[in-house]
C-alpha cells in the first residue's frame, strides 16, 4: 500500500513541472561504451575528489570505485588517502564511530582494495572494532551485511573479543540476515529492507551480495532464490529499479553488483530483461546507463523530485560512486575477473601508474566541481545572498525615529535605494522546553540539546537570532507546525548544553528580524538594529524567509513531506550519507527520543501515508494547561523586558 501511494505522489509531482536534465544521455548498453563510461567516471572522480577522506561521500566509495575499475591511477593518490586514513584512526585513537560500525567497515574495504594491511592502521586493527556482534548490529541488517562483505574482502581472520558480548562469526551474520527476511517461514517470504514488510531493492540486492559466497548453504540459497524472484518481478520495463517510488541509479546499481557476484549473466538471464511499450529489451546495464551524464558520472533521477536543489538529476556524488563500481563489477564479470568484493587480487591486479586521461577536464555540463558535496538541503530561494548584506553594511543614511504605542522605537533609513525599517528588541514571555539531548555515540552531537522556545507576544513569521556572542548570531527554527500547536509564535533549535536556561529565558539576548512587502511586491528587511551594534560586523541576509523555518519529516528542506524524504533518512541510517546538519536533524528527529533510528522512519511514513501526528506534537498535547499557564504573567510585565531570574521564572509554563 505504502508503494502504490509513493507511486501516485511521485506522478503527481512528474506532472507537474519537473522535467530531465539536459545533461543526461539515456542510451542502450554497449561494451565501447562500458569501456568509455568507466573512463570518463573515472577521470571525473579523480579530478573532483583529489584527496579522498574518511567519509561515505567524497571517501571510500571514490577510492574503491578507481582501484577495482583496472585503471592505471598515480600511486600517489593512494598513499595520500592512506596517511589521512592513518591520521583520522590514530587522532580518534581508533573509535570512528561508536554507533555506525558501517564506518569500519567501509574504510577496511578500500584499504582492502588498495591491498593496505587493515590490521595495523596507525597501531589499531580495524578488524577487531567488528568483533562484538552486538556493535555491529547497532544499525539494523544493514551493519552486518557490510561486515561480512569486509570480512569476506580480504577473506579476514574474525578476531577474537574476549570481552565481546555476542563473538562475531560469519555463521552468526549468516543468519543474522536470514532471519531478517521479510515474511520469513510464511509463503510472502522473501527479500528485505531496514524498516517495514516492503522488500527494498537496496537492501535487498546488499543482503544478497553479502550472502553471494554462501550460496553452498541450503537455506542461504532458498532464501536469495526467494529473493531474486521478487525482485524479477519488482524491475521496471526500462530495465532499472525504484526505491520509495522513485527510480533511481544508485537501487539498479546494487542489482549489478548482487547479479555479478553470484555469476547470473545479466545480458541473458530473462528474469532480469524486461521489455518497454516500444518493444526494446532492457538489461540491468540499460537500466542504470539511462542516470549516466554526459563526460562522466551519474545522477540520482532523471526527473520527478530530485532529492533537493538540484542534487538529484544533476551529477550526483552518492550515485556516481555507486554506478562507477557497479560499472567495475560488470566490467569484471565479463572478463573473467574476480567478483567486485573480492579483493584476493588485489595485490596484483591493482592498477598504479601515471595516466595523462585522468587529467583530462571532464566534458560534463553539470560538472560545476562540487561533486562529493551531495548537499540535499540547497535553499534554491537564497540567490541574492550578498547583495543585500552589502546594501545594509554600506551608507545607512539619516534616520527618522518613531516611537509606537506600545513604546517600542522605530527607524526609517534609506539603505541602497530602498526603505529599511529597524526596531528594537521588544519584550516578550518567553517559555522554553528541552525535549531531548545527544547521546554518547549517537547520530545527535552529544553536546547539543533540542530546544523549543515560545515567544507568547512576539508576531509569528519572524526571524530570529539567539546572540551567542556580540559578533554572532545562532538563527532558530520557526515551525508552523507547532505554532498551530502552542497557539503562539514558536521556534526550536539545537543549543550546545553549555548555553544555560537563564540565558535562553533573557529577552535581551534575541534579536528579531522580519520580511516587510513593498508595494512592487520586492521583500524588504525589518531587522532590530540598535545604536550600539556595531555596523561592520556581517550581517545575514533576511530576505528569505525558508531558511529559518523547519517542517518536521523534511529533511531535504523542499517544505513538503515525500518518499524522499524517507529515503534520505534510510541513506543517513545506512552509512551512505552524513548527517551534519542541525535542521535536518531537528526535522528527522520526530519521535522525540534523543536519537535517530527506524522509529523515525516509521513515524514519518505513517505521517506520510495516513496523516498520523508525531511524537514531538505531544509537547503541546494538553492545551488547557497551557492557556492556564499563559495568564499567569501579567501584561505589563510582558513588555517591561523583565530580565532577572526571578521573573523569567514567572514565565516558564514547561520546564526543560
Amino acid at each position: 500500500m505504502f508503494k502504490k501511494v509513493c507511486a501516485i505522489f511521485l506522478s503527481f509531482v512528474i506532472a507537474f513541472g519537473f522535467t530531465l536534465s539536459s545533461s543526461l544521455e539515456s542510451y542502450a548498453y554497449s561494451r565501447q561504451k562500458l569501456n568509455k563510461s568507466m573512463q570518463e567516471t573515472a577521470a571525473l572522480m579523480y579530478k573532483t575528489i583529489p584527496k579522498p577522506v574518511v567519509a561515505s561521500i567524497g571517501g571510500e566509495w571514490t577510492v574503491l570505485s578507481l582501484a577495482r575499475s583496472g585503471i592505471k591511477v598515480p600511486k600517489k593518490y593512494y598513499e595520500d588517502y592512506y596517511k589521512r586514513v592513518e591520521k583520522t584512526v590514530k587522532d580518534s585513537k581508533g573509535i570512528l564511530h561508536r554507533m555506525k560500525f558501517t564506518e569500519y567497515s567501509r574504510v577496511i574495504l578500500a584499504l582492502t582494495a588498495i591491498n593496505k594491511d587493515v590490521t595495523d592502521v596507525g597501531g589499531y586493527n580495524l578488524l577487531s572494532y567488528l568483533s562484538d556482534f552486538d556493535n555491529v548490529k547497532k544499525q539494523g541488517i544493514n551493519g552486518p551485511i557490510f561486515a561480512l562483505i569486509a570480512f569476506d574482502a580480504g577473506n579476514y581472520d574474525i578476531p577474537i573479543d574476549k570481552k565481546a558480548s555476542v563473538q562475531t562469526t560469519r555463521q552468526g551474520i549468516i543468519d543474522f540476515i536470514l532471519d531478517k527476511e521479510i515474511h520469513k517461514g510464511t509463503s510472502k517470504a522473501g527479500g528485505w529492507a531496514l524498516s517495514g514488510t516492503d522488500p527494498d531493492p537496496d537492501i535487498t540486492f546488499m543482503a544478497i551480495q553479502s550472502l553471494a559466497n554462501y550460496m553452498d548453504q541450503k537455506e542461504v540459497k532458498e532464501a536469495v532464490d526467494r529473493a531474486l524472484k521478487i525482485m524479477s518481478k519488482k524491475q521496471l520495463s526500462t530495465g532499472g529499479y525504484n526505491s520509495w517510488g522513485t527510480e533511481n541509479c544508485e537501487s539498479t546499481a546494487q542489482a549489478i553488483v548482487a547479479l555479478t557476484a553470484l555469476g547470473i549473466d545479466i545480458d541473458t538471464d530473462s528474469r532480469f530483461i524486461k521489455t518497454d511499450k516500444k518493444g526494446n529489451k532492457n538489461t540491468l546495464m540499460d537500466g542504470m546507463m539511462q542516470f549516466y551524464c554526459k563526460g562522466g558520472g551519474f545522477a540520482h533521477v532523471n526527473e520527478g523530485y530530485d532529492g533537493g536543489g538540484g542534487s538529484g538529476t544533476g551529477l550526483n556524488a552518492m550515485a556516481t560512486d555507486q554506478g562507477m563500481y557497479a560499472l567495475d563489477a560488470y566490467y569484471r564479470y565479463i572478463n573473467g575477473k574476480n567478483k567486485l568484493y573480492n579483493m584476493t587480487d588485489a595485490s596484483q591486479t591493482l592498477a598504479i601508474g601515471n595516466n595523462p586521461d585522468l587529467e583530462k577536464k571532464p566534458n560534463n555540463d553539470n560538472n560545476n566541481g562540487n561533486n562529493g558535496n551531495n548537499n540535499q538541503n540547497t535553499n534554491q530561494g537564497n540567490r541574492n545572498n550578498g547583495n543585500t548584506n552589502s546594501n545594509i553594511n554600506g551608507n545607512t543614511g539619516n534616520k527618522n525615529v518613531k516611537t509606537d504605542n506600545q513604546g517600542n522605537k522605530k527607524y526609517t533609513s534609506n539603505v541602497g535605494g530602498k526603505k529599511v525599517t529597524t526596531t528594537e528588541n521588544k519584550s516578550a514571555t518567553i517559555s522554553i522546553k528541552t525535549i531531548y539531548s545527544g547521546e554518547k555515540d549517537g547520530l545527535i552531537p552529544e553536546n547539543k540539546k533540542c530546544v523549543i522556545i515560545q515567544f507568547e507576544k512576539k508576531e509569528k513569521e519572524q526571524i530570529v537570532g539567539f546572540k551567542v556572542s556580540e559578533k554572532k548570531q545562532q538563527y532558530l527554527y520557526y515551525s508552523k507546525e507547532l505554532s498551530k500547536k502552542s497557539r503562539c509564535a514558536t521556534y526550536i533549535a539545537l543549543f550546545d548544553t553549555s548555553v544555560e536556561k537563564e540565558a535562553l529565558l533573557n529577552m535581551d539576548n534575541y534579536e528579531f528580524h522580519e520580511i516587510q512587502k513593498e508595494d512592487n511586491n520586492t521583500d524588504q528587511v525589518i531587522t532590530d538594529v540598535t545604536d550600539s551594534q556595531n555596523k561592520d560586523q556581517q550581517q545575514e541576509d533576511y530576505t528569505h524567509p525558508e531558511k529559518y523555518e523547519i517542517t518536521f519529516g523534511d529533511v531535504n528542506n523542499d517544505k513538503v513531506v515525500n518518499a524522499q524524504d524517507i529515503l534520505d533518512v534510510q541513506s543517513i541510517l545506512s552509512g551512505k550519507l552524513d548527517l551534519t546538519d542541525e535542521r535536518q536533524i531537528i526535522a528527522i528527529n520526530v519521535s522525540m527520543d534523543s536519537k535517530i533510528d527506524n522509529g523515525d522512519i516509521n513515524q514519518i511514513m505513517d505521517n506520510f501515508v495516513a496523516k498520523k501526528d508525531y511524537t514531538i506534537f505531544e509537547v503541546f498535547s494538553d492545551k488547557k494547561d497551557n492557556k492556564d499557564s499563559n495568564n499567569k504573567s501579567s501584561d505589563k510585565e510582558n513588555t517591561s523586558n523583565k530580565t532577572s531570574k526571578d521573573s523569567q521564572k514567572e514565565d516558564i509554563k514547561q520546564n526543560d
